[in-house]
């Protein structure tokens, strides 16, 4: 039986992390117009002006559905309850833009929303 290294969980929790940022940018902030609000802008920037370049080189049409198809993957990949929580913050997000929510609205209502699917 081989050795398990029990250093690892790191490499796991950055992992599911990455995942998540990843699946929430393809949710919420693709393009330069929409603002992922978890995501810190320096970030964010340039992650959009790879994606930029890419709509450029390749078509805007191809680079979304290819982020759709991230999405997806990412979907599978990552537990649910992970899936679950980035939708809740999207949803929340969402509805922070048509209705004014400061940070202590959004979290109570990002609680409620994942007590009501199971998450926590």
């Amino acid at each position: 039986m081989a050795k398990r290294n029990n250093d690892d969980w790191w490499k796991c929790l950055l992992f599911i992390g990455g995942g998540a940022l990843l699946l929430y940018y393809a949710q919420a902030g693709r393009g330069e117009e929409n603002n992922a609000a978890l995501i810190p802008d320096s970030l964010e920037d340039r992650i959009d002006q790879v994606v930029a370049k890419l709509n450029g080189r390749f078509g805007q049409a191809w680079v979304d559905r290819s982020l759709d198809v991230l999405g997806s993957y990412l979907k599978t990949v990552l537990p649910s309850e992970v899936v679950g929580l980035v939708s809740v913050v999207y949803q929340v997000e969402l509805t922070a833009r048509q209705i004014r929510m400061n940070s202590s609205q959004k979290q109570q209502a990002a609680v409620r929303q994942a007590r009501l699917r199971g998450l926590i």
